[in-house]
């Protein structure tokens, strides 16, 4: 599925880098990480968090009652829109965030709009 999503995202990367910093969070291992993005040519940094810090800090652990909640040593797929001033416009939980990069480019342009 993140294979899927990572090589839908790549489609929509060069819009998305004009309109933001835009990076991909992984938790593999380097070499699994540099497998995936030579799999999904996805241009986008690729930071690695093995500890799972940004999942905690951003409340992307796995819940039960969402996409993913039986699945544990892995954050859930989807995206956190941080504003200039480092606060969270937009989090949400989503496992088809690569088909959805069109959502996030319009709230990326909403907030930069006056």
């Amino acid at each position: 599925m993140c294979v899927q999503q990572l090589g839908e995202l790549q489609k929509s990367a060069d819009t998305l880098s004009q309109q933001a910093d835009v990076y991909v969070i992984n938790s593999d291992a380097p070499d699994a990480s540099v497998q995936l993005k030579q799999i999904t040519h996805i241009s986008l940094p690729v930071l690695l968090d093995r500890q799972l810090a940004w999942a905690r800090q951003y409340d992307m652990l796995p819940k039960s009652n969402q996409p993913m909640g039986m699945m544990s040593g892995v954050g859930q797929m989807g995206f956190v829109v941080i504003d200039g001033a480092g606060t969270i416009r937009v989090q949400r939980v989503d496992i088809n965030f690569g088909q959805h990069a069109s959502q996030i480019i319009d709230i990326l342009r909403r907030l930069q709009s006056p």
